[in-house]
């Protein structure tokens, strides 16, 4: 008897070479995956300041060769001449004037330098009528000795002695001819005038300079600059602010600051009752007028 069944096909032998199922039955044969693409190789980097470098180089080689195009072409071109030097005729004479012709010397009342070579005690303005000799005018200070005070002496009148004897010797301080006059029980004057020896630098100049400021920090509000004995003369006066305290008496005090040639002219004034201008200004104008 037959059992074969004909509806089944016949088993054939297993192994790669037989067919896959087809048909509505049949399970679906997974497609084979398709392989991983390779990844792109990065980018290669241009090494850090690469771009710097070039443009330096580039800057450089431009420079250089500017440079010598320069020299290149300005060798090749002929010098230039320079134009002639005009001289006029000098305005002294080629020869000496015989005697006849030769001016007269200048006489010594206005030879500054003959009078301020001389003494200079001399050159102090006189005392004012009713003012007799005093002593020591500022507190600290010293009486002149015979018209005369030391650099130590001077030195003395300000705050800081040591300083402005210092600055005094190094800046070539000469001398100083001075004068203390008093009048009644409070009524004061001191005069100074203060030579330096030659130098470079205006040393009378700078000192007078120096006091310009001070007074004018002392002044009264609205004048820190003082006013001018006269006009063009450089020689300035300040009207101190009273100084007044509880339980003493009110203090009124002026200076006159200025300078001519080698010579810084100094005058102080002081009073407990307000000052009289005209006599300050009077004063300092025949002080000029001796200098």
């Amino acid at each position: 008897m037959d059992t074969s069944d004909t509806g089944r096909p016949e088993p054939g032998p297993a192994g790669p070479e037989a067919a896959p199922p087809t048909g509505p039955d049949a399970a679906p044969v997974p497609a084979e995956a398709p392989e991983p693409a390779a990844a792109p190789a990065p980018p290669r980097r241009r090494p850090r300041g690469l771009t710097t470098l070039i443009v330096a180089c580039a800057a450089l080689v431009g420079v250089v060769g500017g440079t010598a195009t320069g020299y290149a072409v300005q060798a090749e071109r002929k010098p230039t001449p320079l134009p002639p030097l005009s001289q006029g005729d000098l305005v002294y004479p080629r020869k000496a004037l015989p005697e006849s012709e030769r001016p007269a010397p200048l006489q010594p009342k206005h030879d500054t330098a003959v009078k301020a070579g001389g003494d200079l005690r001399k050159l102090l303005v006189g005392k004012p009528k009713g003012f007799r000799k005093n002593a020591a005018f500022f507190v600290g200070g010293v009486a002149p000795k015979d018209g005369w005070l030391s650099p130590g002496g001077f030195s003395a009148e300000y705050t800081e002695p040591g300083d402005v004897l210092v600055d005094s010797v190094k800046n070539g301080i000469r001398r100083v001819a001075a004068a203390n006059w008093a009048r009644g029980e409070h009524e004061q004057i001191a005069v100074r005038l203060v030579q330096f020896r030659p130098g470079p630098v205006a040393e009378a100049q700078s000192l007078a300079e120096d006091g310009h400021r001070d007074a004018g920090s002392r002044t009264r509000s609205g004048d820190p600059e003082g006013r001018e004995v006269k006009a063009g003369s450089g020689a300035r006066y300040f009207v101190y602010a009273p100084d007044s305290k509880p339980g003493y008496m009110t203090v009124y005090g002026a200076r006159v600051v200025g300078y001519r040639g080698d010579i810084m002219l100094d005058l102080h004034f002081v009073d407990t009752k307000p000052l009289s201008e005209k006599a300050i200004k009077d004063l300092a104008l025949k002080q000029l007028e001796r200098l």
